[in-house]
């Protein structure tokens, strides 16, 4: 069994520097995997009841104004979720906010179930929001917290990679469920969504606290057992740090905490606030793009091309297989290439893609459109995840990515709204994916101009010290 080297570095900068020198093994993977699992069932949710609600759509006659408020309802919730998680996970931990929030996902989506009125679809779709948005909020920087540089990238894009899993497994539930009998299948449906997270609730009981994270907060004997713990799992035989005579075994004085205010000020104060302007920029453009396309082709390949709702189901499942090679090619380029060029090429991918469809004359181009679509929007997520988890430092880190995550959900509210008064206004279905190429290009130009390099740093010397933005 090797043996961690000892250093003359301050005790915190020792702790971190054994935590990145370690070979990632078996701890690594499965945080990997419990966070992955956080995402599949985020995107399973989310297009199997946007199948659901599609269904609905048509079988209840709802108009396509109302209907594009209900297929964002789950977006609100995103927001709220999102923005608190990440600033009660900076204050209060990693670890609790996102067991709690799974916990409240789960309730809401039962409740869900119940439903008999297009109102309380919406109540109960906006609560479940909130618990799923606050879980997937949290899960990119929790995981790049405990990575090194070198294989950050491809361990976080990794995991977020296991949304595409979820967007297959709804597609082929969609059919089986939800198409037979639409008037009853949605709801057992939302009990299919809620009950797999009881069982990653269980599991997840084992989820360490992060090491970054309690060393922020002056805990630092809970953070020396937690990388003791990754040691002895990776095969690495701990060695004490260095501690001043009479504080062995004992923890300092908790150190002081900025309010939940001055977190979110430190995101826009001196150099954070171009890094702020891009990530949300990238965040609102990509998701709403993803989520516009995502919720509303279903039922516009029923209402503007005149499919039967089984197969505008299945048309959905490819574009959703189509997502893996989209995030398999991210997680081999990512640790690779600079991580915004990849983003710009990614949107650019998507840009051609949404021209395809939106100039297609057959259901072939059609289907190639937007597959490729799904490949690249979704693939982009693997990268701007990881990005947005490096670019600030440890004390606002789940701010930051809290804070993006609602933005993006401000889009992913926006797009399926805005989509349905346009096509219920008369705008074709052409005119409208024309719309999401304008979006893209913007965030194209954006993070081509102003976005900063992170690949292949170090989390402490990827964004400034907290001193310096708060």
């Amino acid at each position: 069994m090797s043996q961690s080297h000892p250093t003359t570095a301050p005790p915190d900068e020792a702790l971190l520097a054994r935590l990145d020198g370690l070979e990632p093994g078996k701890p690594h993977r499965r945080l990997m995997v419990m966070g992955g699992l956080g995402y599949t069932f985020d995107s399973f949710d989310g297009a199997l009841m946007g199948y659901a609600l599609s269904a609905l759509i048509v079988v209840w006659h709802i108009p396509k104004g109302t209907a594009g408020w209900l297929l964002s309802s789950i977006f609100f919730g995103y927001l709220v979720g999102a923005l608190l998680a990440g600033v009660l996970a900076d204050r209060f931990g990693r670890r609790r906010l996102m067991l709690t929030s799974l916990l409240i996902f789960c309730a809401c989506s039962l409740l869900m179930g119940t439903s008999h009125s297009v109102g309380e679809l919406f109540v109960w779709r906006v609560l479940a929001g909130v618990g799923i948005g606050a879980e997937t909020a949290l899960i990119a920087p929790y995981i790049a917290e405990f990575l090194p540089a070198r294989v950050r990238g491809k361990f976080v894009a990794r995991t977020v990679g296991f949304l595409s899993f979820g967007y297959i497994l709804a597609g082929v539930v969609a059919p089986l469920v939800i198409s037979p009998r639409p008037e009853t299948g949605w709801r057992i449906a939302a009990v299919i969504c809620a009950l797999p997270v009881l069982l990653l609730l269980w599991w997840r009981r084992s989820m360490p606290e992060s090491p970054r994270y309690l060393l922020a907060q002056g805990r630092t004997q809970e953070a020396v057992a937690v990388v003791e713990r990754f040691e002895r799992e990776c095969g690495v035989e701990p060695v004490a740090l260095a501690t001043t005579p009479g504080t062995a075994g004992t923890d300092p004085t908790p150190l002081p905490q900025p309010s939940a205010l001055a977190r979110l000020s430190g995101l826009w104060a001196g150099p954070m606030a171009r890094t702020t302007l891009v990530i949300w920029t990238l965040w609102f453009v990509l998701t709403g793009v993803n989520y516009g396309f995502s919720s509303w082709l279903p039922t516009l390949l029923v209402t503007e091309k005149g499919f039967t709702i089984t197969k505008s189901f299945l048309f959905a499942l490819i574009t959703a297989i189509a997502q893996v090679p989209g995030y398999y090619l991210a997680t081999r380029l990512i640790d690779r290439m600079e991580r915004k060029w990849l983003i710009a090429a990614y949107a650019a991918g998507a840009t051609v893609s949404a021209l395809i469809i939106a100039l297609s004359s057959s259901e072939t181009m059609l289907l190639v459109g937007a597959s490729l679509l799904a490949a690249f929007v979704n693939g982009a997520a693997a990268v701007y995840y990881t990005y947005t988890a490096e670019l600030y430092p440890t004390a606002i880190r789940a701010t930051g990515m809290g804070a993006a995550s609602a933005v993006g959900r401000v889009g992913a509210i926006l797009a399926p709204i805005t989509i349905g008064y346009l096509s219920a206004a008369g705008l074709s279905f052409s005119a409208i994916f024309l719309f999401l190429v304008a979006l893209l290009a913007v965030g194209i130009m954006v993070v081509v101009a102003f976005g900063p390099r992170t690949s292949g740093r170090a989390l402490e010397a990827a964004s400034p010290r907290l001193t310096e933005t708060v």
